[in-house]
């Protein structure tokens, strides 16, 4: 019985260390420094304004997310005084969303909320073949509209 349990772990040591060197990845030649999914860093970043006036609008808060309708997010910021916001994340998705909600009331008047979807895929990410990097994209002016 231990002469078949000798055999057996030297055969699946074998069989291992076969497996994980057969593993590398078609990128060149050289191993990746981490496993599993490559990840990359998202950043997002706009204006928020009144669709009536082009007035900032501050105190909107915005939320990265990697689903339309997720209960949460990867980033949560709000706009300043000139209604600028930046969003960061890490995914490995190449589409997420932008949530903006206006949640303090009348103080800088009242706004419907605003989903945006955000497309990064024909966007080059910085960084190395491995890690995907990291990709920025501007959404620019957001017009909000107010409430009635």
């Amino acid at each position: 019985m231990a002469i078949i349990s000798k055999t057996y772990g030297r055969l699946l040591t074998v069989i291992m260390a076969w497996l994980g060197f057969s593993c590398e990845p078609d990128h060149g030649g050289g191993m990746c420094p981490d496993y599993g999914v490559s990840s990359a860093t998202y950043k997002a970043k706009g204006t928020v304004v009144s669709q009536t006036d082009d007035v900032p609008i501050e105190g909107i808060r915005a939320v990265l997310k990697a689903e339309p309708d997720a209960t949460w997010g990867m980033d949560t910021v709000y706009t300043n005084s000139k209604g600028v916001f930046n969003l960061k994340g890490f995914d490995f998705s190449n589409k997420l969303y932008v949530e903006l909600t206006d949640i303090d009331g009348e103080k800088n008047g009242s706004f419907n909320n605003k989903d945006i979807e955000v497309d990064f895929s024909h966007i080059k990410f910085k960084g190395s073949d491995c890690e995907r990097g990291e990709v920025e994209k501007d959404l620019g002016i957001i017009k909000l509209t107010p409430k009635e």
